[in-house]
């Protein structure tokens, strides 16, 4: 059965793109059929990466996997109708990648819309990426400012179990939802902790898995030009290999394996 993983979070930012690509470089590099949704069309952060990659491989005149790409963008017409024709035909698209791909990796925007809610009603893992930042909590939930206290669930987290109780409706098992921190600093801090110790209280209100995160590395950014990912460095025997690189290599797999993916 081919697997669908939605990287959602309806704030910019929070590194869905660089997320989505080195999930999908992992899986390609373990021999998977691969299919990548840029949900995102107006932004295209995930498009430019792989554009730059195809780039790349051109000038290079090297060979680094690459998985099959789509772009969907909501009618210029925004009306009910409209919105239920783009849902349906991204419907019919991730059900005709079921059929070719092993894996399918949806990026969405950050901004709620139709296309977002159906790249999460199609899900069967979803991971949501949060900066490491009490201001980025929000969402998830709202946040007592002085006792952090459950105020209550955000707009975002209201729509992911709305998108759930469909599944249910329909007789899909629910997806699987998790939250990894990104941009973790290295350096102990009372904000790190706290951005910890929330998220571990959340995920037993709000339901999901709380699971480690991506650390703040120069290296993420600077691959983006080239359309590379950490495999692919660790892959061509790159001479600028450093200590920062394994780790963020290690970090990508400990995710895959938080989410009970053995590549």
């Amino acid at each position: 059965m081919s697997k669908v993983i939605t990287i959602g979070n309806e704030k910019g930012g929070s590194g869905k793109s660089t997320l989505s690509m080195h999930l999908a470089a992992a899986y390609l590099y373990d021999g998977q059929r691969v299919a990548t949704i840029d949900l995102d069309g107006r932004q295209g952060t995930l498009t430019h990466y792989l554009e730059n990659r195809v780039r790349y491989i051109d000038d290079k005149k090297i060979s680094i996997p690459m998985p099959e790409h789509l772009v969907v963008t909501p009618s210029p017409i925004s009306t009910q109708r409209t919105a239920d024709q783009d849902s349906a035909q991204l419907e019919s698209e991730i059900k005709s990648l079921r059929q070719e791909y092993d894996v399918i990796i949806i990026d969405t925007p950050g901004t709620y819309n139709h296309l977002s809610n159906t790249g999460h009603k199609n899900a069967d893992i979803l991971i949501t990426p949060v900066n490491d930042s009490l201001i980025d909590l929000d969402v998830i939930a709202q946040l007592d400012p002085y006792t952090h206290e459950v105020l209550g669930l955000s707009n975002y987290a209201q729509n992911v179990r709305a998108m759930n109780q469909i599944r249910n409706d329909s007789g899909l098992e629910p997806f699987k939802w998790y939250v990894l921190r990104n941009r973790i600093s290295h350096i102990d801090a009372k904000n790190k902790r706290e951005v910890d110790q929330i998220l571990t209280k959340l995920a037993d209100i709000v339901g999901f898995k709380y699971i480690s995160g991506i650390g703040e590395r120069v290296v993420y950014r600077e691959m983006f030009l080239n359309g590379l990912t950490i495999l692919d460095m660790m892959s061509l025997g790159s001479e600028n290999i450093s200590i920062s690189h394994i780790a963020a290599k290690n970090e990508i797999r400990q995710i895959l394996g938080e989410i009970g993916v053995k590549v």
